[in-house]
């Protein structure tokens, strides 16, 4: 599918979403966060297995993009809320259904705002990431929120480490496990031809970031994504692949 350019007021930009089910798992418990028209785009990583997680993540994307949409108070605002009133929601669904009991979601957004030429706004939790190819600088701007992360960050390991600890899946925070989540929202500058990728563990466990950002020199965004998910696949596919892709055309 050819990108389709889109524009908010002087903002221009275009997008490719994928949600690929991987080579080991049987179900996708993965959603993704697809408004262009406001400039929103997302992942959220299902938890639970057997328990629903493609229920916590639905639920976050959905609750994300109807809070975005009506955008009541400042982005920061919204976004907090947004993900703070996804987690309810997890937590009430749960209630309502034992079945469900266990699931969660990681989530990662970005806002593009027209508004503030050159801004947009990250909303995050949990350990998938956002990065932002800039020229020849590859970067993640979002951290994750587990033990083996603070390991990183401290020094004791490096990022090829962390592919292979063995707490690698364990996480911090994410929605649907307790009544107040904290949230990470902050705003993050852009200008034009920079590419924000947005993906879940199940694309990083499978690369370093060196082998994604060598993936992203394509100028085509749609040939882009699909040779992220091809090489997760081809990587072993251990878990569901979603990858959104927003370059900036025009600020």
């Amino acid at each position: 599918m050819e990108s389709k350019a889109y524009q908010k007021e002087s903002l221009e930009y275009e997008y490719q979403a994928r949600s690929d089910v991987g080579q080991v798992r049987t179900n996708n418990e993965d959603s993704l966060i697809e408004a262009p028209e406001l400039g929103f785009f997302g992942v959220c990583d299902g938890l639970g297995g057997h328990a629903a997680g493609e229920v916590a993540s639905g639920l976050a994307s959905s609750t994300l993009t109807e809070l975005v949409t009506k955008a009541v108070g400042t982005p920061e605002e919204v976004l907090r809320e947004g993900i703070e009133e996804a987690n309810r929601r997890i937590l009430n669904d749960q209630e309502d259904i034992p079945e469900h009991s266990g699931m969660g979601t990681t989530v990662s957004s970005i806002w593009l705002m027209p508004e503030d030429a050159g801004l947009g706004w990250i909303g995050h939790v949990g350990d998938s990431r956002v990065y932002l190819k800039r020229g020849d600088q590859f970067t993640q701007i979002t951290e994750d929120h587990s033990p083996v992360y603070r390991l990183f960050k401290q020094g004791l390991i490096d990022k090829d480490q962390m592919h292979h600890h063995p707490q690698k899946n364990l996480l911090d925070r994410s929605l649907g496990v307790l009544p107040s989540v904290e949230v990470d929202v902050f705003p993050v500058s852009f200008t034009t031809e920079d590419v924000f990728l947005i993906c879940s563990d199940g694309l990083t466990d499978t690369m370093t970031d060196d082998e994604l950002e060598q993936l992203m020199q394509s100028e085509s965004l749609t040939e882009a994504a699909d040779q992220l998910v091809s090489a997760a696949n081809n990587n072993g596919g251990t878990d569901n692949i979603p990858v959104v892709l927003v370059k900036i055309l025009k600020v």
